[in-house]
């Protein structure tokens, strides 16, 4: 707590600002708007999962998500200031960032969730067990994070964000295939391979989709970047355990296969999801800047 208070009191007396600020009103509205928005579809989403598609639990929540979040993008679009300016959304590679960041933060968050499941809930093992095959993922995305700007530096977004996504896909149809009397060290291996890739992805697709702003809608696009890619996340891990718990339930015939059977689908579910971004990497990235 010490050290944390020292380094705020010295980055608040030798930082500064690098971009002009000026005081703005704040948008009351449209900061409830947005809070009704971004919660009501995180919420509906995951109450998917429990209650399902027609339940009111699920129903509700996504409608006055749905609802305040048109009006949120109205009042954006008609304000002269507005509280997040959305019209950034018209600059094809920002939208291109937003796009990948949010289907990279949802199947993060999906293989976050649904590998402790698969080593406890599918093969019964301990919670020790369950660390200890997703650590090594843990570790290396702590090793490749501080080293991501530079990779992107060197190889520039559209090579990284084409071999990033690869590699997540093929890490994503690994686990499509993964059995019961498979040695864990694979699936662990793949969780490496996941987290490496996830790692080298994330903050330069933020780098890269803030560049290709003006610089006064820096703030803007950072924001509503990390907002969408936050509730994708949010979505992402309902989601994806969702398709392995429906999957489960109607694969009765198949016995103590069949929960194996849902952690499969939902990982093929997920790698569709993952597809996409390698095609967004291959075909829509391209180098040029604003």
């Amino acid at each position: 707590m010490i050290v944390m208070i020292v380094s705020l009191a010295a980055s608040i007396v030798n930082f500064e600002n690098i971009l002009d600020t000026q005081k703005i009103k704040f948008d009351v509205y449209s900061f409830i708007l947005s809070m009704f928005a971004f919660g009501g579809i995180t919420l509906g989403v995951g109450n998917l999962t429990d209650g399902g598609l027609l339940s009111l639990s699920a129903v509700l929540p996504l409608a006055i998500g749905i609802i305040t979040g048109i009006l949120f993008v109205f009042r954006q679009c008609h304000l002269e200031k507005p509280f997040l300016d959305v019209k950034i959304m018209k600059n094809k590679n920002y939208t291109l960032a937003v796009i990948s960041s949010m289907l990279l933060y949802l199947v993060m968050m999906g293989g976050s969730v649904l590998m402790p499941l698969y080593v406890q809930s599918v093969l019964g093992k301990s919670a020790i067990t369950s660390a200890l095959v997703t650590f090594p993922g843990s570790i290396a995305t702590a090793l490749v994070n501080p080293f991501a700007g530079r990779i992107y530096d060197k190889m520039g977004i559209k090579k990284l964000a084409v071999a990033g996504s690869i590699f997540l896909l093929i890490s994503n149809v690994g686990m499509c295939f993964v059995t019961s009397s498979m040695p864990l060290f694979i699936s662990a291996v793949l969780n490496v391979i996941r987290n490496v890739s996830i790692g080298c992805l994330m903050m330069p697709l933020l780098t890269w989709g803030t560049s290709q702003v003006d610089t006064l809608k820096t703030s803007d696009a950072s924001s509503l970047l990390t907002s969408l890619r936050t509730v994708s996340g949010s979505i992402g891990a309902a989601v994806f355990v969702g398709i392995m718990s429906m999957v489960t339930a109607s694969s009765v015939a198949l016995g103590e296969n069949a929960s194996m059977h849902g952690l499969n689908i939902a990982f093929l579910s997920m790698s569709v999801g993952t597809l996409i971004l390698v095609l967004i990497a291959v075909i829509g990235i391209h180098e040029k800047t604003k």
